[in-house]
């Protein structure tokens, strides 16, 4: 059994094809099955972006206070 080389792209040149699961860097085709149907997963596994947006959003969080 051989394995591929192990490759490494930034997350936001990620995306996830919706028709065959494949992961490539393309943003207009998939480079398993040429489908257009693609999902940037920056958008959806970027936690430092929603963290910055949780803080820009105006709430803030304080300690529960228990009697």
């Amino acid at each position: 059994m051989t394995y591929p080389k192990m490759q490494h792209m930034p997350l936001g040149h990620a995306y996830l094809c919706q028709d065959c699961n494949a992961i490539g860097n393309c943003a207009t085709q998939c480079p398993a099955c040429a489908s257009e149907v693609l999902m940037g997963l920056a958008g959806v596994l970027d936690r430092e972006s929603r963290a910055e947006e949780e803080t820009e959003s105006g709430y803030s969080y304080l300690t529960a206070m228990v009697a």
